[in-house]
């Protein structure tokens, strides 16, 4: 049954109201604009109908006051008033309020002004509710998240706005085709939903990048928790639906900006997030990023750094179940792993670990369409110039990793070089520098 708060201080229109429409709606009945701003703090109703001339606090105001609630502001507000008061009911329509009922009530025409009204606002919800949800996720979509981060703007409240991308979501339209990367991207969305609290914005802005805005009431320790956690969920449900015989994994990446400290609308936190999300696809991958943390580790300079091959080599070496910086796709890693096991039994063997890393002529960062170019000439350059039972792996997007067997670290050297010179080559015109570190893995190992 609908509830329909009424406002009227006049006793007996509240009570001939009440007497009309009680066998059809749940009527809550209040005699001033300000016991009815009470009312509303305890429960929002389906309808407000208020008179316009009452002391104290007249319609108008109680109007304004509703209108200034994001909680109240979509209840369709109707006005009473007497029939011969017409500049109140053009005064009343151009504020915004649904009808107009005039005083003496008729019984029949006020109940039939209460239904249309009501389905109005029905119609616009279900509107509202396809203007603010993705098709495919039932999540909702970038204009929401928008809406909700630019009001928040005004209040200057504080949360946590979460950038995620799924990381080798191609290579599963690629392999399985388009459907099934529909149904990976309809359990990424439930994933989420169920990461997120009842008050957390869940939405999809787009392809498979989500985001997830977390209002007051988290701290940073809590968001890495639920940023772990999200991504352990999405490993094991994602790969779980792709099954033991896909030979890539897919993981999450995300990238989180602090309100207000990062941003405070959506274009200032979604700019902050996504360079934590680009951190996190430059250094592997299936990891997750503060904004903030990213702005301090920066040089003297400016520019990030780029880890280096100690960082690979003690992520490497430490495999337990914590994913670091340094995820590489499954594959990849499957075959690095087995080998450095086997590298370990055989000390007396040569193996050296070869770290290469792109960047712009000046030493700083690339931009996206760059890296992309530099990594797919990196990969022939190396494929081109690597030996058989050697083990090639991506590392991010910008970064190779190579085990170079049975090689001295002189010959490892002279590999490393032969690659430099041939990516180049093959890069032709464009400015970028390849630059590499080598280490034994007699050394990792000790």
């Amino acid at each position: 049954m609908k509830h329909i708060l009424m406002v009227d201080d006049m006793t007996v229109n509240l009570e001939y109201a009440v007497e009309v429409l009680r066998d059809d709606y749940e009527i809550t009945a209040v005699k001033s604009g300000r016991q009815a701003l009470v009312s509303l703090r305890e429960r929002i109703p389906d309808m407000i109908i208020t008179d316009i001339n009452m002391p104290d606090m007249n319609g108008y105001e109680l109007m304004e006051a509703v209108r200034s609630d994001p909680r109240l502001k979509e209840i369709p507000v109707v006005f009473i008033a007497v029939e011969t008061d017409r500049e109140s009911e053009i005064e009343a329509l151009k504020m915004g309020a649904m009808d107009f009922i005039k005083k003496p009530f008729e019984p029949e025409i006020m109940r039939s002004r209460i239904d249309r009204v009501l389905q109005m606002a029905e119609q616009k919800k279900e509107l509202e509710c396809f203007a603010w949800q993705d098709g495919l996720t039932r999540l909702y979509n970038r204009r929401y998240i928008e809406r909700v981060l630019n009001y928040t703007n005004r209040h200057d409240k504080k949360g946590f706005f979460m950038l995620l991308d799924l990381d080798n979501f191609k290579l599963v339209n690629d392999n399985f085709g388009h459907i099934m990367g529909d149904e990976v991207l309809v359990r990424f969305a439930n994933v989420l939903k169920e990461g997120a609290g009842p008050g957390d914005s869940v939405c999809r802005l787009g392809g498979d990048e989500f985001a997830i805005y977390f209002p007051e009431g988290r701290e940073r320790n809590q968001m890495q928790g639920i940023a772990r956690k999200l991504i352990e969920n999405v490993a094991f449900e994602i790969n779980d639906m792709l099954g033991t015989g896909c030979d890539f994994r897919v993981t999450v990446s995300i990238g989180i900006a602090e309100k207000p400290k990062d941003g405070k609308n959506f274009a200032e936190l979604f700019s902050a997030a996504d360079k934590a999300l680009y951190f996190v696809k430059q250094n592997g991958k299936g990891g997750y990023h503060f904004h903030n943390d990213m702005e301090a580790g920066k040089s003297e300079s400016g520019e990030d750094t780029l880890p280096n091959l100690h960082q690979l080599t003690r992520q490497l070496h430490e495999m337990g179940d914590e994913r670091g910086v340094y995820q590489v796709e499954y594959g990849g890693f499957r075959k690095i792993y087995n080998f450095l096991i086997r590298c370990m039994e055989r000390k007396e063997q040569n193996v050296q670990l070869v770290l290469f890393s792109i960047h712009d002529v000046d030493g700083g960062g690339l931009e996206r369409f760059r890296e992309a170019k530099g990594i797919e000439t990196l990969e022939l350059a190396i494929i081109r110039c690597l030996r058989r039972g050697d083990v090639a792996t991506r590392c991010g997007d910008v970064q190779y990793a190579a085990i170079l067997n049975e090689t001295s670290f002189e010959e490892g050297e002279m590999v490393a070089a032969r690659i430099q010179k041939k990516f180049m080559k093959l890069l032709k015109d464009d400015p970028m520098t390849l630059t590499y570190e080598i280490q034994s893995m007699e050394k990792i190992v000790e």
